[in-house]
């Protein structure tokens, strides 16, 4: 209904000020909110359109529930799906069983096995038609590999050194642990099967096996979701893959923190919605392609002799620690309306607003900045660069970078122990769309060591 950024951001923010314990009374003050604004004027009648939708929403909601069959209005009852619960025999699910206790629907049903030992490798599950649903609990180091028909999405709370075998299943797309509390293993997994982490707790390393990856380029999907420091993704044989970091139901969990682990892994996509600390270890790893990733990322590679071309863009305030190989991080849309603004309240604002690369080593490794606008180096005098070394402070050195560079600029300056480079946008001033690179220990730096463009 309000499709607002900033107020999606502080609702949120407040949602964990508040605490989960207090989320329906939030929830109520919220729906009194939105209601009132239907005949608003003024400012707030932006909000007309908004509150009648909610309001009819609420009307609707209230006609269904006092009358959830249509038996006023007339209409066929709807089909909500089933919650079948398996036992600790061997089970057969399917829209054909005979029990009741056993039968699927042409709609969102849930399957569960919420005690260990119920789901077993004799079980056959058909979810038929619908997105279907199967959350099961795994003993440590047993394993269990089920027959899996039209299940969409399966969800296991697994013991130390449980496996989950997926040899057997036809339609399953998202396979994920479930408040991780030890390694685990998914095996046979196939490679249209999104798999990951989600909801963390004391979090484990978690084996991904994919079947089917013969190919010279083969590609494999896996989420992080309120993944935890603990946490722990090992691929295998997996040329290409694609990671997605977003958000699960753990409130207090606003960044995911993971190891990534893919000896065979060439390229390594990252997408999602929720800022994301990972360890990347990858002998064969050349490309990590971050891009379109919008949110916090703060990478580190490890692992990594022959050196991998990163990309990131400017819309967040990214860490970036290059690994022993010649590596070469690009950066995109620095300086422009989509970039993250930099802080000039004070020194300290603005060296917290950095994008920061650790382990830049100058003569081995390369940055390319690519400005919204086109954007040449400068090439600032001795004399000015010393005056900059010795300004007063971080913001008086990057105020004077600025003004020294002019407009659609980038300069590269020391200061203290680091160089940054400043990216200025069409003023020839520091302002809050410029943007600020930190080479984090780096003295001196080579001018074939950098680019602008």
């Amino acid at each position: 209904m309000l499709p607002n950024t900033g107020l999606k951001t502080a609702l949120r923010d407040y949602l964990v000020s508040v605490g989960k314990a207090n989320v329906g009374v939030v929830a109520l003050q919220l729906g009194q909110i939105l209601s009132g604004p239907e005949h608003a004027t003024g400012a707030q009648s932006a909000f007309n359109a908004a509150a009648v939708a909610w309001n009819k929403e609420l009307v609707d909601s209230y006609k269904y529930s006092s009358d959830p069959y249509g038996v006023s209005a007339g209409h066929n009852p709807p089909v909500t799906g089933v919650t079948l619960s398996l036992t600790s025999g061997d089970d057969a699910v399917s829209p054909a069983a005979a029990d009741e206790r056993f039968k699927t629907t042409a709609d969102k049903d849930t399957i569960l096995a919420t005690t260990a030992g119920f789901l077993s490798t004799a079980d056959v599950i058909d979810g038929a038609e619908g997105l279907d649903t199967l959350r099961a609990a795994l003993a440590a180091a047993s394993k269990a590999a089920p027959v899996l028909r039209n299940v969409e999405k399966v969800y296991i709370t697994a013991g130390a050194g449980a496996e989950f075998g997926a040899g057997d299943t036809a339609g399953l797309q998202e396979l994920r642990i479930d408040a991780a509390q030890g390694p685990a293993t998914f095996s046979n997994v196939g490679l249209a099967t999104n798999a990951g982490i989600q909801n963390s707790l004391a979090g484990g390393a978690l084996t991904v096996n994919f079947s089917g990856a013969s190919g010279p380029m083969d590609t494999a999907r896996i989420t992080l979701a309120d993944a935890t420091g603990n946490d722990e993704i090992i691929v295998a044989n997996i040329e290409s893959l694609v990671v997605s970091s977003t958000a699960g139901t753990v409130f207090a969990t606003t960044v995911n923190q993971a190891r990534i682990t893919a000896a065979q892994a060439e390229s390594i996509v990252v997408l999602g919605d929720q800022a994301l600390t990972a360890t990347v270890t990858g002998a064969k790893l050349s490309v990590i392609d971050a891009s379109v990733f919008t949110s916090a990322l703060e990478l580190r590679l490890a692992g990594t002799p022959g050196g991998v071309s990163i990309t990131v863009n400017a819309e967040a305030r990214h860490k970036v620690t290059l690994g022993e190989g010649a590596d070469a991080l690009s950066i995109k849309g620095l300086a422009g309306a989509l970039a993250k603004d930099i802080d000039l309240g004070s020194t300290a604002t603005l060296a917290a607003s950095t994008i920061e690369v650790r382990g830049f080593a100058s003569g081995t490794d390369v940055i390319r900045l690519h400005g919204t606008s086109s954007t040449a180096k400068a090439a600032p005098s001795d004399a000015q660069l010393a005056s900059m070394a010795g300004a007063a402070s971080l913001l008086d050195a990057a105020s004077l970078a600025a003004t020294t560079a002019g407009a659609n600029k980038a300069i590269a300056f020391r200061y203290g122990a680091d160089t940054y480079i400043l990216v200025n946008d069409s003023a020839a001033a520091l302002g809050a769309n410029d943007s600020l690179v930190k080479l984090t220990g780096v003295a001196a730096l080579a001018d074939a060591a950098w680019a602008s463009a």
